[in-house]
């Protein structure tokens, strides 16, 4: 039945419920594209991050330790440049890493929300499809006057591309979305530690 159509023409006979699914399908992958080159040119581990500083921080030579933060352009270097520049401004450094920590979380979390919307949403839009076309391939059957498997068939395994289509696109949103979240929740921890040992050398 299938064999002589289209990857196009069978996707379009699950319905309009898939030409939904197809665009939330290229929103999470949009997302996925960004975020992926966000966070690969944002997050860099507290090691590498601390590890390009410390010449720096040891003697206490702020002024360089700021221009290499701020050339270095990562996350946890934006937390440290708050830090070394309210040093220098004579505020207080912990209050301005924590203020920068938690304005960079939120453009990291940026669009994670829509994310997880679409791995919720999916599935339900997927369903309502396969229910609309159950409904008309019954419809069908009425039309026909006569029984029979063979009448609905069709239209049953056609309104189940719905379901499919709906269960790959929240699958995919929700596995990305998790992954995304395990990542921020990392580098929110190495950011407390970073504003502790930073802050622990200003103080001294």
């Amino acid at each position: 039945m299938l064999d002589n159509i289209s990857l196009f023409e069978f996707i379009l006979k699950g319905g309009w419920a898939i030409l939904i699914l197809v665009l939330l399908s290229v929103i999470v992958f949009a997302i996925l594209i960004d975020r992926r080159s966000y966070y690969k040119k944002n997050l860099k581990s507290r090691k590498e991050v601390m590890e390009s500083l410390s010449a720096f921080m040891k003697p206490k030579n702020f002024s360089d330790a700021m221009e290499t933060a701020e050339r270095n352009g990562s996350f946890l270097d934006k937390v440290i440049h708050a830090g070394l520049s309210a040093k220098t401004e004579k505020t207080d450094p912990i209050q301005a890493m924590e203020r920068e920590a938690k304005a960079q979380l939120l453009l990291l979390e940026k669009r994670l929300p829509l994310l997880a919307t679409i791995g919720s949403i999916a599935p339900y839009v997927g369903l309502f499809g396969t229910v609309l076309g159950i409904i008309r391939a019954f419809q069908d059957l009425a039309l026909t006057n006569s029984g029979g498997a063979a009448v609905v068939s069709q239209g049953i395994s056609e309104a189940l591309i719905s379901t499919a289509a709906g269960l790959f696109v929240a699958i995919t949103a929700v596995f990305f979305y998790n992954l995304f979240q395990a990542r921020l929740n990392v580098a929110a921890q190495e950011a407390e530690i970073v504003i502790s040992e930073v802050g622990e050398k200003l103080e001294n």
